[in-house]
C-alpha cells in the first residue's frame, strides 16, 4: 500500500511541472501529451525556448488546472485559441517570441486569475478587445512588437493592479483613454512608435520606461502634445531603429515574414536592454517557481 501510495505522489509530481523538449510540434510534444493525458493533474506547462512549430490547440482549454503557461520564444503559428479563456485558474501566460497571428479573443476575459500576461513580438492585428479590463488581477500586460490597430479600450482603467504595460510598436491611433490616469500603480508605460497614439501619459509612469526602450523621454506628460490632431497619419512611420532594406512584402509573400524577422532582430541587436529585461524577468520568475 504505501509503494502505491509513493509511486502515486511521483506521477503526480511529475505531472505538475511538466516541460523540457526538443525541436518539434507543438501538439507532439511529450510535454503536452502528459497534460492532455491527465488533465487534472497539469498545473504548470513549459515549453519555452524549445524551437516548437504547430499551432496552439484549443484543447488547451480542457486543461482547466493550469495556473502557468510559458510558451515563449519558439516557432508557434495560427491564431491564439478563445478556448483559452476557460483557463481561469491561469496566472501568468507568456507567449512572446513566437509567430502568432490573428485578432487577440475577447474569451481571454474568463481569465480571472491571470496577473501576467506577455504576448509582445508576435504578429497579432486587430484591436485590443475591451473584455481585458475585466483582469482586474493583471500587473503586468505585453503586446508591444505586434501589428495591432485601432484605439486602447478605456476598460483597461480598471485594472487596478496594473503596474507595467507595453503597446509600443504596433500601429495604434487615437486617443489615450483618460480611464488610464486612475491607473494609481502604474509606473511602466511604453506606448510609442504607433501610428498616431496621442494624450496625456498617467503622472506615475517614469521617463526611464520609455528611454529603455528606444522612445524619446518626452513622451511622458503627454504624447503628441495633450491636444490630439484633427486627423491622424495614414501611413505608419519607420519603427525600426537600424535600416533594413526595402520594404516588407505584401499581401502573402512567402518572404514577407523573413523581412520582419530581420527587422525585429535589428531591434534587438540596437536595444538589447529592452529585451535582456524580459529574458531576465521570465527566467527568474522559472527558477522561483521550480523551488517553490
Amino acid at each position: 500500500m504505501r509503494t502505491s501510495h509513493a509511486m502515486a505522489a511521483l506521477v503526480m509530481m511529475m505531472v505538475v511541472f511538466v516541460g523540457s523538449t526538443t525541436a518539434g510540434r507543438f501538439n507532439e510534444s511529450s510535454a503536452y501529451q502528459t497534460c492532455i493525458t491527465t488533465p487534472a493533474s497539469c498545473t504548470r506547462l513549459t515549453l519555452s525556448s524549445n524551437r516548437l512549430t504547430g499551432t496552439l490547440p484549443s484543447e488547451l482549454g480542457t486543461l482547466t488546472r493550469l495556473t502557468q503557461m510559458y510558451l515563449y520564444y519558439n516557432s508557434l503559428t495560427g491564431t491564439l485559441p478563445s478556448e483559452l479563456g476557460t483557463l481561469t485558474r491561469l496566472t501568468i501566460m507568456e507567449l512572446f517570441d513566437n509567430m502568432l497571428a490573428g485578432t487577440v479573443p475577447s474569451e481571454l476575459g474568463g481569465l480571472h486569475s491571470l496577473s501576467r500576461m506577455y504576448a509582445w513580438r508576435n504578429r497579432l492585428t486587430g484591436t485590443l478587445p475591451s473584455e481585458l479590463g475585466i483582469l482586474t488581477r493583471l500587473t503586468a500586460m505585453s503586446f508591444n512588437s505586434n501589428r495591432l490597430t485601432g484605439t486602447l479600450p478605456s476598460e483597461l482603467g480598471a485594472l487596478s493592479n496594473l503596474w507595467h504595460t507595453f503597446v509600443n510598436d504596433n500601429q495604434l491611433t487615437g486617443t489615450l483613454p483618460s480611464e488610464l490616469r486612475a491607473l494609481t500603480r502604474l509606473t511602466h508605460m511604453v506606448v510609442c512608435k504607433n501610428a498616431g497614439l496621442c494624450g496625456d501619459i498617467p503622472a506615475g509612469v517614469t521617463p526611464h520606461a520609455n528611454s529603455v526602450w528606444g522612445c524619446p523621454t518626452a513622451l511622458v506628460g503627454t504624447l503628441l502634445g495633450s491636444e490630439c490632431p484633427t486627423s491622424t497619419p495614414t501611413a505608419l512611420p519607420s519603427t525600426s531603429p537600424t535600416t533594413i532594406p526595402g520594404s516588407p512584402p505584401t499581401g502573402e509573400h512567402p518572404l514577407k515574414d523573413n523581412w520582419f524577422r530581420k527587422r525585429d532582430v535589428a531591434r534587438e541587436q540596437a536595444f538589447p536592454q529592452k529585451y535582456s529585461w524580459f529574458r531576465k524577468q521570465a527566467k527568474q520568475d522559472e527558477d522561483k517557481n521550480s523551488a517553490a
